[in-house]
């Protein structure tokens, strides 16, 4: 659609050009084969622009079609969905952490819910994890007591290491408040209660927060020497997509956690059903296979 447009802005361009090159030359040369030539030449680029224009029409018009298509299967699958993941998860005890500025998918939440997993704590990481303020950089390298010369890059996998240790309920209240005082990472919900699992939600739309590479990595990383298990999922319209980073740490992901079948996804995948599911190319699966008794319920 892009492409398109741009097409007849510059055929627009032409138009005036050719335009002014008529004026020109009936003013200036008097040519009648010239001017001819030049209106025939317009004739033939306005056929085109019109073309454009009414293809233009139709791709609009089979795009929201098939938008109403699309908002018709989610509804029927948001429909299908409790039956599906009901008590899958009864007593699982998750520990959410938000990474890249994403948003949580509301539906991801009442997924769990409706499955019976309670989100026991939430880690949301900021804007400063970017680590841009040279003041900032200087305070995060004292307090781990590292070199001047120490990338912001490994810093984040120090901070990351120390989320890790949060979350497992680990750390010292030093740690948190230095964390939380720096504005780095933002800790709600109670970090004492055993988990059975960690939800890492990656993703963004904005290429200065992506830090899959340092802190998801060594985040997950650190997560993956205890006993929890950890799942890796973004929404299916991330621009810059964590996936690939995710699938280096042999976890299973889930790229399309805003819609209902990555939903189900993340339930069955939590309950025993490892696996890359989604809709983009990193995805092995589109879903993990339903056993036979949910569907009969």
């Amino acid at each position: 659609m892009i492409d398109l447009r741009y097409h007849i802005a510059s055929l627009v361009g032409i138009f005036l050009a050719l335009g002014l090159g008529i004026l020109i030359g009936s003013t200036i040369v008097g040519d009648n084969l010239l001017v001819d030539q030049q209106k025939k030449m317009i004739d033939r680029l306005e056929q085109q622009f019109y073309s454009l224009r009414e293809r233009e029409n139709d791709l609009i018009t089979v795009n929201n079609y098939k938008d109403q298509i699309i908002a018709n299967y989610e509804n029927y699958s948001q429909t299908l969905l409790p039956p599906l993941v009901k008590e899958h998860l009864v007593d699982y005890k998750i520990a959410l952490v938000v990474s890249g500025g994403s948003d949580v998918p509301a539906g991801m939440l009442n997924a769990l819910s409706i499955a019976g997993a309670e989100v026991a704590s939430k880690a949301v990481i900021l804007a400063n994890m970017s680590l841009d303020s040279p003041e900032l950089l200087k305070r995060v390298r004292d307090f781990y007591k590292v070199e001047n010369d120490v990338s912001a890059d490994v810093l984040r996998q120090y901070l990351a290491g120390s989320v890790a240790l949060v979350i497992t309920n680990k750390a010292d209240p030093e740690l948190i408040n230095f964390l939380q005082a720096n504005e780095l990472i933002k800790f709600s919900g109670n970090n004492s209660i055993p988990l059975n699992g960690v939800i890492v939600l990656g993703g963004t739309n904005n290429v200065s927060s992506n830090f899959s590479a340092s802190f998801d990595h060594a985040l997950i990383g650190a997560l993956a020497s205890t006993e929890v298990k950890i799942f890796g999922v973004e929404k299916s319209d991330a621009v810059y997509s964590y996936m690939p980073e995710f699938q280096k740490n042999n976890i299973s992901t889930i790229d399309n956690v805003n819609l209902s079948p990555g939903q189900i996804s993340l339930v069955y995948a939590m309950e025993g059903e490892p696996g890359h599911y989604g809709i983009k190319t990193t995805a092995k699966q589109f879903m993990p296979s339903l056993p036979m008794e949910t569907l009969k319920r």
